[in-house]
């Protein structure tokens, strides 16, 4: 689902909502990550998020709910990240910016979408304002998983 935000991405309202669309509420665990991952740590802090922390590249011992990466990722930065992590939960939601796609008459052509689906998410929001998309995405359950 996409949809311009003409207030901005990233500000307090239309964010808070994102997460609450999200189904992110103020006690889930949340990562973040990227070099304003500090910031972003802090203004979720300053809104009543109880269980924040920041999740360095790299890192994969952790898997929060929500993982908020603060800086725009292009394709290169988001396979990085989904093949190295720092990882969200199954069935936890990834939120990024990425720049928009050239062509947006065609979803199916937008490389960011097409890279999380064959790394096991599922776009379920996207907004759009400025030069970059917000995209919501969520993690998969493993089918094997499911079953047990």
């Amino acid at each position: 689902m996409s949809q311009a935000s003409p207030s901005g991405l990233l500000h307090s309202a239309p964010l808070i909502s994102l997460l609450d669309k999200a189904q992110v509420d103020r006690t889930s665990p949340i990562g973040v990550t990227g070099p304003s991952g500090l910031s972003a740590l802090l203004w979720l802090c300053r809104h009543g998020f109880e269980q924040v922390g920041y999740l360095k590249p790299g890192c994969t011992q952790e898997h929060p709910d929500a993982l908020l990466v603060a800086h725009t990722c292009d394709v290169e930065a988001l396979d990085r990240l989904l093949v190295h992590g720092p990882y969200v939960r199954e069935g936890g939601v990834l939120i990024f910016q990425s720049p928009l796609p050239l062509d947006r008459a065609d979803a199916g052509t937008d490389p960011v979408h097409r890279l999380l689906e064959r790394r096991g998410y599922t776009v379920e929001r996207c907004l759009r304002g400025g030069h970059r998309e917000l995209t919501v995405a969520r993690r998969r359950r493993r089918i094997w998983a499911q079953a047990a």
